[in-house]
């Protein structure tokens, strides 16, 4: 396999509509041209997404936003959305949400994706979670049920980092509860050719 793999060039767009102004990346140049436009078309369907889920119906929202690449080397993008909504005097509201593709294909993988089907793997997260929850003295509503399949998170150099929304874990004085799973923890349950066996070269 070339270990050698250009990063994807983006450049910054603005969406905007009534009250609303977010800022997202657009993925330029890429030398798949299908693989690019898929990659721009999961970025812009989960900044939607985004938008659509802090808006209060019953309430005049104000949203703004802007994004972060997390990774972006090895054929991997992995990328966060945050948005903050305003509500008038209202409680403000902040969601994040991620994607992580692969350049070569353009897709964007669900966090079981990353894994052997069968696995250990939630074990392994859940089991440094619940250390680190311990170690860091974070409060939670309630007590820690596990993460999900389709657990937020991202890819930030040679760390895996699950994350739990405002409310999902802990109180919103706690702020965004991010959990860094070293990926070497991971290892035995990374399959051999997927996404994440890319950055085991750094290990």
């Amino acid at each position: 396999m070339l270990l050698i793999k250009m990063p994807v060039a983006t450049v910054s767009r603005v969406y905007r509509a009534p009250n609303v102004t977010m800022l997202y990346p657009q993925v330029i140049g890429h030398r798949n041209m299908y693989a690019g436009m898929l990659m721009n078309k999961n970025i812009r369907e989960r900044m939607t997404e985004l938008v659509r889920d802090l808006r209060q119906p019953d309430l005049k929202t104000t949203i703004e936003g802007s994004y972060e690449i997390k990774n972006n080397q090895r054929g991997i993008l992995s990328l966060s959305l945050v948005g903050l909504a305003e509500f008038g005097g209202a409680h403000p509201m902040t969601k994040v949400y991620s994607l992580t593709m692969d350049t070569a294909t353009g897709e964007n993988y669900q966090l079981h994706q990353l894994f052997v089907p069968g696995s250990a793997y939630m074990d392994i997260i859940n089991a440094e979670i619940a250390r680190q929850i311990k170690a860091r003295d974070i409060p939670l509503l309630e007590g820690f049920k596990g993460i999900a399949p389709d657990q937020d998170y991202y890819v930030s150099d040679i760390t895996l980092v699950v994350y739990f929304q405002l409310y999902e874990l802990s109180p919103y004085a706690a702020g965004f509860p991010y959990f860094p799973i070293p990926l070497y923890m991971l290892t035995k349950v990374i399959p051999e050719n997927g996404l994440l066996s890319r950055l085991n070269y750094f290990i």
